[in-house]
């Protein structure tokens, strides 16, 4: 009788568990953040490349595979601003520096808005042109542009410049935000660091555009100094990279109308990626993005420019010092 009912209890046993099973509520799918994310692609002479798809394109979060829910031409309105360097050193450029914020400025669209921002020591960076459409507006205020002697301070004017054009229409997801940069890049005497600005820019998503004008910089390096000329290349070329955005470097009046042309190219065509992280065991908040453009017959290698990645939990940025 004991050998029977053991027996039995056997048998029933997997019909017993699978209705304990069915009784319990099933956990919930875990799911990361919903991540969108601009791209541009530039072929070997620098130039965007409009015509990719949705399968030319890989993303790959923190080294792991991710698959796009969307991909598609960014239309969105720009909200961007021109950050003109006006230190001493500028004095021979800031006629063809004004010439490239103008031509900037007869590209931009009927929804697209602009600020002007003039900038040479820490204690010197104003708003030159508060945000308008009005291209009148903003052609006129570029008489206002004027050199003037002092400590020059590019990262404190990237980091205000960035600060002011994240604060337009910060919630709004139906615009886009951007900065133009024109100046030669030596940093004299900032009160932000370096590392400050970049957490700023990972935290805001404000890409910068560069020209860097420095070509009439010392190129003489030291035996344990970089010479002003590479200094200034790397930190410009560190902002750019660090926001998605691109940076030249003209030798002529010419190759600056160019980087110009580049800059109102890219602020209006670029491509958007979507899709939803599988990234949901990463302990740090700052998720490493990397895309990978695919190679295709009778296309020239494209090369990707997008931001280095997204913080789960955007940051608090510290504010503007008081001057």
């Amino acid at each position: 009788m004991i050998v029977r009912r053991s027996l039995t209890f056997l048998l029933l046993w997997p019909v017993l568990c699978a209705a304990i099973s069915a009784q319990e509520p099933t956990p919930p799918t875990q799911v990361g953040p919903n991540v969108k994310l601009n791209l541009i692609a530039i072929d070997r002479s620098q130039h965007a490349y409009d015509e990719l798809t949705k399968d030319s394109v890989t993303v790959l979060e923190d080294k792991v595979p991710q698959t796009l829910s969307g991909f598609a031409k960014d239309e969105r309105p720009v909200r961007y601003g021109i950050a003109i360097d006006s230190s001493g050193s500028f004095r021979t450029l800031l006629g063809s520096s004004l010439n490239a914020a103008k031509f900037l400025i007869d590209s931009n669209r009927a929804t697209d808005e602009t600020l002007l921002i003039g900038f040479i020591s820490s204690n010197k960076i104003d708003t030159i042109q508060d945000f308008t459409a009005d291209k009148s507006l903003l052609t006129g205020a570029l008489k206002n542009f004027k050199v003037e002697a002092g400590q020059s301070a590019v990262i404190d004017a990237i980091y205000v410049a960035v600060q002011a054009v994240a604060a337009r229409n910060a919630l709004d997801p139906a615009v886009r935000h951007a900065l133009v940069l024109v100046s030669d890049g030596e940093d004299r005497a900032s009160y932000y660091t370096l590392d400050q600005l970049l957490q700023l820019l990972r935290a805001t998503d404000v890409q910068v555009f560069i020209v860097g004008i420095v070509s009439e910089l010392d190129a003489a390096s030291g035996l344990i100094r970089l010479s002003p000329r590479t200094k200034a290349e790397h930190l410009l070329q560190t902002v750019a990279q660090e926001s998605g955005g691109r940076v030249f470097f003209p030798r002529s009046v010419s190759e600056i109308t160019e980087a110009a042309a580049q800059i109102a190219h890219d602020l209006r065509m670029q491509y958007v990626i979507d899709y939803q992280s599988t990234n949901v065991k990463a302990k740090d908040n700052f998720r490493k993005i990397e895309v990978k453009i695919v190679e295709a017959p009778g296309r020239a290698k494209l090369t990707p420019v997008t931001r280095p990645g997204y913080f789960l939990i955007r940051p608090e940025v510290k504010a503007n010092k008081k001057r």
